[in-house]
């Protein structure tokens, strides 16, 4: 299983730490927080693979997935919507690297930065945005039970 509460509090974490404003998940029924802030969506909980399960010595079986997120700057200002959504893009990509590896989290890819903006009733709100995809590993235990003990055998002549 992928260790999506790793993932989602270290990145909400040294997003928050490295921003500076309210990080919140989009399309929920509750208030926002007061402009600027950042929302994100999981767009892609687990990406197709192509691979197959790998067996390793530990008894956990992995296989490599992506998971994407869609990540807003939500702002009452324009230009402060593009810089929060630079700054984001900037750690993910640079600065926030090393803590994020440090947590096991991989950033595979960042999209560039496009417009979202959302006309609600009669005023603006500012969005820039991008898509990040983290590659990550899908362990599950070994279902194969080893009991220490060789059950049958085949012998060549030679």
């Amino acid at each position: 299983m992928v260790d999506n509460e790793n993932l989602r509090s270290t990145v909400i974490v040294g997003l928050k730490k490295y921003l500076g404003v309210p990080i919140i998940r989009s399309a929920q029924n509750t208030e926002p927080p007061d402009y600027p802030y950042l929302s994100f969506t999981v767009t892609t909980l687990e990406s197709a693979n192509n691979g197959t399960w790998g067996v390793y010595p530990d008894g956990i079986d992995r296989i490599p997935v992506k998971q994407t997120w869609s990540i807003t700057a939500q702002s009452e200002d324009e230009l402060e919507a593009g810089e929060l959504a630079s700054k984001a893009r900037e750690y993910l990509t640079h600065t926030g690297r090393t803590y994020l590896k440090d947590n096991d989290v991989i950033v595979e890819t960042v999209t560039a930065i496009t417009n979202r903006d959302s006309l609600i009733t009669i005023e603006y709100e500012y969005r820039k945005g991008f898509d990040v995809v983290f590659w990550l590993m899908n362990e599950e235990n070994n279902p194969i039970e080893e009991d220490g003990y060789i059950n049958s055998v085949i012998l060549n002549k030679e």
